[in-house]
């Protein structure tokens, strides 16, 4: 089963620059598991302790956070070569602050975090690129982190919209396909739903983007100055 997904697993970020023949015997060094999810399954509960890192394989995965009252906030998406709780597992919290859960029906691939740290008694070079991936992606996730509360703490909707989206430019261009439905996009935001809804009409008539259901193409890269 595990070689049905080498190809997606050596172009992720975790395994980049390794060596397909080195490929297949770390992933049995680092004891990978895969298994397939359901809908709303939850991989990762809050309130357990992370041990493992989560690679999705298939599907969406969904990372949120629920207050004492029950309300959800949506932090992010995970999508196929995506990684999910190694920075909960390099931190060593003892209680995970959030839930992951697969968005759709999805495959995930579980590694103990242990073994991706610790080299294995011959010390090979590929895991040593192993531990420096991982590190590079645990320190992209925390400025991705930074970009979102950038974007939460914008005052008008357009901002977020436009500041949101512009996050993906770097990687896929001007015409965007983004990983919410509309409610999800407004959870992401903290927006309401009505008012994102609102207000993403005014910019397609702006001329600002166009739409159709999770993709965006933007029209023109206005600051997000000029669009508040």
């Amino acid at each position: 089963m595990m070689k049905a997904y080498l190809a997606l697993l050596q172009a992720s970020e975790l395994f980049k620059s390794i060596d397909a023949a080195d490929l297949e015997t770390m992933l049995s060094c680092l004891g990978a598991d895969i298994k397939d999810v359901k809908r709303h399954e939850v991989i990762l509960l809050a309130g357990d302790t992370p041990t493992r890192v989560g690679m999705a394989l298939s599907g969406q995965l969904h990372i949120y956070r629920e207050d004492y009252d029950g309300n959800r906030s949506l932090l992010a998406a995970v999508t196929p070569g995506g990684l999910f709780a190694e920075a909960l597992c390099c931190a060593g919290v003892s209680e995970s602050p959030v839930t992951v859960a697969a968005d759709i029906d999805s495959s995930v691939m579980l590694m103990s975090f242990s073994r991706i740290l610790h080299t294995c008694p011959s010390a090979c070079s590929h895991h040593a690129k192993l531990i420096e991936n991982m590190l590079g992606i645990i320190a992209n996730k925390n400025l991705m982190l930074q970009g979102r509360l950038e974007i939460v703490s914008l005052k008008s909707v357009r901002a977020k919209v436009l500041r949101f989206l512009e996050s993906f430019v770097a990687k896929q261009g001007m015409d965007i396909s983004i990983p919410f439905n509309r409610d999800e996009m407004a959870e992401y935001l903290c927006v309401e739903r009505s008012a994102l809804s609102h207000e993403l009409m005014r910019m397609k008539r702006d001329g600002l983007i166009g739409y159709r259901k999770n993709r965006f193409y933007l029209a023109r890269r206005d600051s997000v100055e000029n669009g508040i």
